[in-house]
């Protein structure tokens, strides 16, 4: 009734609740966020930089969320942190959403990669790159190391998390799988354990969480169990008395997660939250349309040069059919640039890894150096856009019936295990790095000095890549 006390509360709820929701995240904050994390994410250190950003800065994720896209951006070919952007993107503003921050984490590292190439194939070698390269790649050990650490305390949490985790870590070290392989073995092993979760409860000791067993004993003394609390009040005195007290420490032993929270004690609504998934047949027709539209423009404009036809279409295929991060892409498109065009010498592009190593983005942002070999700035563009877009227009299709699967427990229950597998797999890559990047003491202290300083203090990732690169101008000569 409108006149009782709790129609009176709800009634002064629903200001709290509108006032949270508030208006969608305008173009121009996504493109400033995203520009800000490009400047300072180097490699898989990407992940990490955009999870502070969207998680906690920004909050327009929740941590799940985030973990979700995270899972995506691996599933699907080419370079994870540019899948990343996309996806976010695209969960908060659609195709514009999309467009805004993948060009955006872009700008910095296309720009900076553009002016090394230059200064490099027109003044011939720059001896200040050696210098960085050791310096910075061994900066970018240290942030990647901290990215892990940081996406395993979000998606790594229980027993059967590190026991995906580590499987990750093995199928890719020693039994060199790819990755729908490993999406299979996840997979399967994942759905297989949430299946005999329901079957035995026991499972839940290392499957699951704690969250299950206090749940299921707390129904059994709120049934009022006669071998329990129910025989220990039947005295009125004694309800009287003890009763509060057994429901107080009840209700701490109590997860959260399980007490239905009213509307007004929700800490917020993501932005991400808040925004209606891009779903049904229509929506992506027309998705589907506007990037065929995208796809027939750029080949159009690279069919006005062969060699730029060559090299689109050539970066099309790798961007669209190698799976395992932008590291497993280095040697199909080493092979497709020197020995089966002849574009790049040996030696060009072993400086152009070097020098995609130490700018920001990922380390396929290589095919600007290529694309500017092959013709000047126009060359660069090619490169960049056809690298990225196949796994950009898929990141798209897919969002919204991924995240629309997402908010069943079940498949959530699944990803959680498939995510855990591939943070595993990212410790492959650490190791790897570690292994070709330091080699003397020096290199080792950088390493370490990054990881601390972003992992102990509030400096901004952007701030300790310019002392690293300071650094190493002095230090590695």
């Amino acid at each position: 009734m409108a006149g009782t006390p709790a129609a009176a509360d709800q009634e002064e709820i629903a200001p709290n609740i509108a006032s949270k929701i508030g208006p969608p995240v305008a173009l121009w904050q996504i493109a400033h966020t995203f520009l800000l994390i490009g400047l300072a994410s180097f490699s898989l250190a990407a992940l990490d930089e955009a999870r502070r950003w969207v998680t906690e800065k920004r909050k327009w994720f929740t941590e799940d969320e985030y973990l979700q896209g995270v899972g995506l951006a691996q599933l699907l070919p080419g370079a994870p942190s540019v899948n990343l952007c996309a996806y976010l993107g695209f969960r908060l503003r659609g195709l514009p959403g999309a467009a805004a921050a993948t060009l955006s984490f872009l700008t910095p590292c296309f720009v900076l990669m553009l002016l090394l190439s230059h200064l490099y194939l027109k003044y011939g070698a720059l001896p200040v790159i050696s210098g960085l390269f050791r310096g910075l790649g061994a900066l970018v050990v240290g942030l990647v190391f901290n990215t892990i650490l940081n996406l395993a305390k979000s998606g790594v949490k229980t027993a059967f998390n590190w026991l995906m985790a580590v499987a990750g870590f093995a199928m890719v070290f020693w039994f060199r799988m790819g990755v729908l392989r490993i999406l299979l073995v996840a997979g399967s092993a994942s759905f297989l354990v949430f299946i005999l979760m329901h079957r035995f409860p026991q499972l839940h000791r290392w499957a699951g969480s704690w969250r299950g067993l206090w749940t299921k004993q707390a129904a059994k003394r709120h049934s009022g169990d006669a071998r329990g609390t129910a025989a220990v009040v039947r005295s009125p005195l004694v309800t009287a008395t003890l009763n509060p007290i057994w429901d107080r420490l009840r209700g701490l032993r109590k997860p959260r997660t399980q007490e239905p929270a009213s509307p007004a004690q929700a800490d917020f609504i993501s932005a991400c939250g808040r925004v209606p998934l891009l779903t049904g047949w229509r929506k992506t027709l027309s998705l589907v349309f506007y990037l065929a539209l995208i796809l027939t423009v750029d080949l159009l404009l690279i069919r006005t040069r062969p060699d730029l036809m060559q090299m689109g279409s050539t970066f099309l295929r790798i961007g669209a059919l190698v799976f395992g991060s932008g590291y497993a892409m280095l040697p199909f498109i080493r092979d497709s640039v020197v020995h089966q065009f002849g574009w790049l010498t040996n030696q060009q592009f072993a400086v152009s890894l070097a020098l995609s190593l130490i700018t920001p983005g990922p380390v396929t942002i290589i095919g600007v150096f290529i694309g500017y070999k092959v013709h000047g700035v126009v060359g660069a563009l090619a490169g960049m856009v056809n690298m990225y877009f196949p796994a950009w227009a898929v990141t798209a299709v897919v969002a919204g019936p991924y995240a629309k699967a997402g908010q069943a427990r079940q498949v959530r229950d699944v990803m959680s295990g498939i995510v855990a597998a591939f943070i595993g797999t990212l410790a492959v890559v650490l190791v790897r790095l570690a292994h070709s990047t330091l080699v003397d003491a020096p290199s080792v202290a950088m390493a370490v000095g990054a990881f601390a300083m972003q992992r102990f203090s509030r400096i901004d990732t952007v701030w300790i890549v310019l002392l690293g690169a300071l650094v190493s101008l002095a230090v590695f000569r």
